[in-house]
């Protein structure tokens, strides 16, 4: 039990001033209160909230020392990656100091150049489980000229924050620096936005945006916020990219000249809206697994496949609500959400839930498609299998949002987090339907999603785009990925039964020709349309090794995935269309009399 060892409740005050900037340096000292033990763990966490890998994040620490509260020194052993026990005398005080090295922008955890310092407390504080729920009081010492913004409260000076427990602390990341800012309000919230870096954002067109997508998130809570300020920070640079959520707040990465045109500024409304949808999903209701967090090991559970492909979905359905996405821009993404995910061999080898357990585990590369699901992908898909089935269930009168309102009312963080059996009452609740069996088949196991049937039942079908006035065409399909931008062809991918796996090429192989014409990544396409027949003569060099083989390559329509409305929809598909989207249905496209 947190405190257990405490002998009594004071606060815990953390110093970071500060030394290099250039060099991404600083020194951190922590002060902890009185203890009646003989030894004090202080550990940095080995993973950080919404990252669901082990970050190991003590490798940024050194020169770690221990003090009395005199001042003298306390003997400190390493007893793993990320403790160091300081043997202390009872009834006294102690304090550690260490150098930190900030240099992980990427991570989302801890960066410090000279014009500014992103401090993720996962990744820069130490920590006491005795003292993990005592007051926090945390102190910068940055250059002149800086200004400091977090989700936390400020403290007693400009650089100076308060939290109630180390807990909100991690929860609530520091931007302090060079950065422009702005703060509105929104339901008699305040919402605030700190960009940091130049690029081609315009900051009060951000905004105003940032506040649509804050009012339409919380319609689906029925206008009920777990906060009162929010703060929007946003790095525009170079060589990163993606974003964390937090309690009251979130960082967003891109990069810096991407925030236009559209395209680019509608990708980063979209990941706005999917960090915002977070601080209901997840970080005020979560699975139990994770309530409370255990820092310094994995947090496994079968869930998160809801946690963040839900969060996925919502996103999208925010910004259409909103009026920051056209309806075909909707639509036009799940085309290709589901396109990529039909093609995806691994929907077969790995379950949601499965993937949600090992995504502690999870990695890219050439074997990722084959052999697993993504959870926010397969998340997603499957909350558009559940929206659209309890629509049908209830005559478009409930969906999926009635079931994260139940679980945000009934099973909070302050609850303990929710579990499958959670869920399925909630969907019960919902639809009046045992949801068992369709959890067995989808979640834990790996059927196929009727798509055409969920499309249908919204007026809508999945088909490969042909120009106007033009025939479908087809085009030889081999099953590698390429490498962007390499020349000659190498290839990253080669999909599961494929007729390139059955011919036997393999990541990494240098495509060099194919029927004795040299081809390149650009060009491989053309050259193989130039034959009418298979099987192909493919040549190859594999690890400087000349190689030859026979492949049969298959012929599939050439064009894009879209989805558009059926030929003629019936008035009662329209009406769930719009149900579902929040949007009326196009004019343009009159209802058939049923």
């Amino acid at each position: 039990m947190f405190g257990a060892s405490a002998t009594a409740r004071a606060d815990v005050d953390y110093q970071l001033r500060i030394t290099n900037a250039a060099q991404h340096l600083a020194e951190v000292r922590a002060s902890f209160p009185a203890t009646t033990d003989t030894t004090l763990d202080v550990q940095m966490p080995n993973w950080r909230t919404g990252r669901y890998n082990i970050l190991n994040l003590a490798n940024g620490v050194r020169l770690f020392k221990a003090f009395d509260a005199k001042g003298e020194a306390l003997p400190v052993a390493k007893t793993d990656k990320g403790t160091w026990q300081v043997a202390t005398r009872p009834g006294d005080a102690v304090t550690v100091q260490y150098e930190l090295y900030a240099n992980l922008l990427g991570e989302r955890t801890r960066h410090i150049d000279d014009t500014h310092a992103y401090l993720d407390a996962s990744g820069v504080f130490v920590y006491a489980a005795p003292f993990r729920k005592e007051p926090v009081k945390v102190r910068l010492d940055v250059p002149q000229g800086w200004k400091s913004r977090s989700g936390m409260d400020a403290g007693d000076c400009e650089h100076c924050f308060v939290a109630p427990d180390y807990d909100v602390l991690v929860d609530a990341p520091i931007e302090t620096g060079i950065h422009e800012f702005y703060s509105d309000k929104v339901d008699g919230r305040n919402i605030e936005l700190a960009i940091w870096g130049r690029g081609n954002h315009d900051g009060k067109q951000m905004m105003t945006d940032l506040k649509k997508i804050v009012a339409e998130t919380a319609k689906i809570y029925d206008g009920k916020y777990p906060f009162q300020r929010y703060l929007f920070i946003v790095h525009a640079t170079d060589g990163v990219g993606g974003a964390t959520e937090h309690a009251n707040s979130t960082v967003i990465q891109k990069p810096r000249w991407t925030y236009a045109p559209r395209k680019g500024y509608l990708g980063f409304l979209r990941v706005a809206a999917h960090e915002f949808f977070h601080t209901w999903n997840v970080k005020a209701y979560r699975p139990k697994e994770m309530v409370p967090y255990d820092y310094q090991n994995e947090n496994y559970n079968r869930l998160l496949w809801i946690a963040e492909g839900h969060t996925s979905y919502f996103e999208e359905l925010v910004v259409l609500r909103a009026g920051l996405a056209k309806r075909e821009e909707f639509l036009e993404e799940y085309a290709k959400l589901i396109d990529d995910y039909q093609r995806q061999p691994g929907r077969f080898q790995q379950s949601a839930a499965d993937a949600s357990f090992d995504e502690w585990i999870s990695v890219g590369g050439e074997r990722a498609r084959n052999a697993s699901v993504n959870i926010y992908s397969k998340g997603q898909v499957l909350a558009l299998m559940m929206d659209l089935e309890l629509r049908r269930q209830t005559n478009a009168k409930r969906g999926l949002e009635d079931v994260h309102r139940i679980l945000y009312q009934q099973h909070s963080t302050a609850q303990g987090g929710y579990d499958v059996p959670a869920v399925l009452a909630a969907l019960r609740s919902v639809s009046g339907q045992d949801w068992s069996a369709w959890w067995a088949q989808y979640v834990d196991g790996t059927a196929e999603i009727p798509f055409d049937t969920l499309l249908a039942q919204v007026g809508l079908q999945k088909l490969i785009d042909v120009p106007k006035d033009q025939e479908q065409k087809t085009e030889w399909w081999a099953g590698w990925t390429l490498r962007e931008g390499s020349d000659p062809a190498v290839v990253t991918v080669v999909e599961r039964d494929s007729p390139a796996w059955k011919a036997g090429v393999v990541s990494g192989d240098t495509l060099v020709a194919v029927n004795g014409l040299r081809v390149s990544a650009k060009d491989i396409g053309d050259k193989m349309s130039l034959a009418e027949s298979g099987p192909f003569k493919l040549h190859l060099f594999r690890r400087d090794a000349l190689v030859e083989m026979p492949i049969s390559p298959q012929q599939r329509p050439k064009g894009k995935a879209r989805i558009k409305a059926l030929d003629k929809p019936s008035a009662a598909q329209q009406s769930m269309n719009a149900a579902w989207l929040g949007v009326a249905w196009p004019k343009e496209e009159p209802a058939k009399k049923p």
